[in-house]
């Protein structure tokens, strides 16, 4: 007999998962303070950077994947119809990859203008993902950056979680997972940018009924990334500790990114087309009101944003002083 993905059970998931991510950053922050006191800051902080494909994929398989493996083999979920694992039809398949780019853009302009409002408070710390020197390096960073998200956190975001809130219907679900996604990556300065992500990766997958518009759009995302990184690894602006967005390239930001809205929403339009009657929508059960009040007032989800609103205060307050 088949269990059932109950939006009960997804948050609790996803509230273990929040622990366990968590425990993971509290003992690397731990280590990186040991071997601070020990060997020294330097050493500490090129030890990090030499490990942070292998934390990545830690965080991965062992944090995500695993997880949700473990979640799907007790409730004895109906692993096709969670994971929608149906064919991706060519059409949209084109359609999405031609999205990629115009997408990339739009979270890029969206996380500018948070880290430009941030850097008035003070210094934002970059990034620690390696930039790849060399073709080998690109391929290495594309199959743990690219590769390795597209399965995991899609099995994750749209495949447990959106399966489960599509029972308040499938606008609302998406909408909600985007939020979650976002939450996911705990990181404020790439938080409007993985929500918004999180919003077209959702609506490709309602849309064709199938996780692997997701894992495409996810990968292409991420390795138009990669591949920028590598293009501009010998850009004459230096590689710092610090992020920094002067006024010229928040401007440049706001350009490429509205105009990518604007090629975005040709496209959709065309995509809508090509992906019409492929899945029927689920209507929504209630008003958003009361779903709003369901969700935030369920534990797991009331702890959730509790804790990324702590953490994310804690980060302001870290680059304040």
């Amino acid at each position: 007999m088949r269990g059932k993905n109950t939006i009960t059970g997804a948050n609790k998931f996803f509230f273990a998962f929040t622990i366990i991510f968590l425990f993971f950053q509290f003992l690397l922050t731990i280590t990186v303070g040991v071997l601070s006191v020990i060997i020294g800051v330097e050493f500490a902080t090129d030890f990090i950077d030499r490990n942070i494909y292998s934390i990545l994929l830690i965080n991965q398989f062992v944090i995500i994947l695993i997880p949700v493996l473990v979640y799907t083999l007790v409730k004895k979920l109906d692993i096709k119809e969670v994971f929608r694992l149906n064919k991706l039809d060519f059409a949209p398949a084109v359609i999405i990859i031609l999205m990629a780019v115009p997408a990339y853009f739009v979270a890029v302009m969206l996380n500018t203008i948070v880290v430009y409002i941030l850097q008035f408070i003070g210094n934002v710390p970059a990034q620690s993902i390696p930039v790849p020197q060399n073709l080998s390096e690109l391929v290495v960073g594309i199959l743990i950056v690219g590769v390795t998200p597209s399965i995991c956190e899609e099995m994750m975001h749209r495949g447990i979680m959106l399966s489960a809130y599509e029972r308040r219907g499938s606008k609302k679900a998406i909408v909600i997972t985007a939020i979650f996604f976002g939450i996911f990556h705990f990181d404020i300065t790439n938080l409007l940018g993985a929500t918004f992500l999180g919003l077209l990766i959702g609506y490709y997958v309602i849309k064709t009924n199938s996780i692997f518009a997701g894992a495409l759009a996810h990968f292409l995302n991420n390795t138009i990334n990669e591949i920028l990184q590598y293009l501009l690894r010998n850009s004459p602006r230096p590689l710092e500790d610090i992020i920094r967005v002067p006024v010229e390239e928040l401007f440049g930001a706001l350009l490429y990114g509205i105009m990518s809205l604007i090629i975005l929403g040709l496209l959709l339009a065309v995509f809508n087309r090509v992906t019409r009657g492929k899945y029927n929508l689920k209507p929504p059960i209630s008003t958003v009101r009361k779903d709003f009040v369901s969700i935030v007032s369920h534990w797991p989800v009331a702890v959730i944003i509790t804790v990324y609103i702590l953490l994310a205060a804690m980060f302001i307050s870290s680059i304040a002083a």
